[in-house]
């Protein structure tokens, strides 16, 4: 109490506090709001941390902790039970004050090779300026739309004009990465030929989506909707696709994004899974599988599986009409066509190998 006394400042927040948790218990009939306080207070506790409340006073209880990988202290329990907040937690308080640090709502399922959130996947949009009607492209120069026809894996490329700076004017920022060449859809288009080899058929939709937010005058963020019209009418004319995979390109830098297999420098993949939809878990599961599946076969190729949520991201990456739909990051923005198509090497084989597990389930 004396050292109190001689810390006003202290002491009136202490006060302070007292009195702000007091005045719900006036604000109605005593018994009601107790109870109504208790009840709010331990739903916001997990289970863990609950537990560990209960072992002060029964010591026998203690057990009940020895699975948690870092043991919790009373005040890791007690101020985010009062005050609502995760102290704790990066994202919470420099989120949105560290340049480059991602959405506060990504959160990493599976960390993969180097990834932390410091170092998860990145979604780009182009700048302003380069959001406008372009010059129309050299015949020579477009690229030639095939028909679907029955092919089991739906490749194609929301944000098909994602590029790479190595294919760029000198000069370029990592935020101006796009063209219309040199970009995603040639990753598309080899990982066909990829799939092909392992006999498996695949069909790349290479609908220019980005030519269509232009004429349309839509926004950038509506790339996932346009994109969403073509598999819509593409699922409802054929019934025999089973998996759909939507390549982009990361927006990390170089030390990020690669990593050294047998010798060579590799592209690093990463699944990114839209958590605002209510069946996601399916999703979730397919990549984490097809993440582990590289992981023994290809320690460090992928930097693991993301789920992506709330504002500031699509949330949906239309995963919502497949459960067996995945988002690939394929590499970064510094990464050139040689370390990318060896990655997808790489991540063809694997894929041959669980479509092939699959398929050999569903005939027994």
């Amino acid at each position: 109490m004396n050292q109190l006394k001689r810390n006003p400042f202290v002491m009136f927040i202490i006060l302070f506090l007292c009195v702000l948790m007091l005045i719900p218990l006036f604000s109605k009939n005593f018994s009601e709001a107790s109870t109504n306080i208790l009840q709010g207070w331990v739903n916001e506790i997990d289970g863990a941390s609950f537990s560990y409340l209960m072992s002060i006073d029964q010591p026998i209880m203690t057990g009940v902790l020895d699975e948690q990988e870092e043991p919790l202290t009373f005040s890791s329990v007690i101020l985010p039970a009062i005050t609502d907040l995760p102290y704790q937690d990066l994202r919470m308080l420099f989120g949105h004050e560290l340049p480059n640090f991602p959405g506060m709502d990504n959160t990493i399922v599976i960390a993969g090779s180097g990834t932390n959130y410091f170092t998860t996947s990145i979604e780009s949009a182009p700048p302003e300026e380069l959001f406008e009607i372009e010059k129309e492209v050299e015949e020579s120069e477009e690229r030639q739309q095939e028909d679907y026809e029955n092919q089991s894996v739906f490749i194609y490329n929301a944000h098909n004009r994602e590029g790479y700076l190595p294919y760029m004017e000198e000069g370029t920022s990592a935020n101006e990465a796009f063209n219309h060449k040199d970009n995603v859809v040639d990753l598309s288009l080899y990982l066909q030929d990829l799939l092909n080899e392992h006999s498996i058929e695949s069909h790349v939709d290479q609908t220019d989506h980005y030519q269509i937010l232009q004429q349309e005058d839509l926004p950038y963020a509506e790339s996932y909707n346009v994109a969403r019209n073509v598999l819509k009418e593409t699922m409802e004319e054929n019934d025999d696709i089973e998996y759909f995979i939507d390549i982009h390109r990361d927006a990390q830098p170089h030390h990020i994004t690669t990593t050294t297999i047998d010798g060579e420098s590799v592209a690093k993949l990463m699944f990114v899974v839209g958590g605002d939809q209510d069946d996601y878990e399916a999703n979730l599961e397919f990549a984490a599988e097809l993440h582990q599946m590289l992981e023994e076969r290809y320690p460090t190729l992928s930097r693991g599986v993301q789920v992506s949520q709330g504002s500031g991201t699509n949330g949906v990456f239309n995963q919502d009409l497949s459960d067996n739909k995945i988002l690939l990051e394929a590499g970064g923005v510094d990464n050139n066509f040689d370390e990318l198509n060896r990655s997808l090497e790489m991540f063809a084989e694997v894929f041959a190998d669980y479509y092939r597990n699959e398929q050999s389930q569903e005939s027994e």
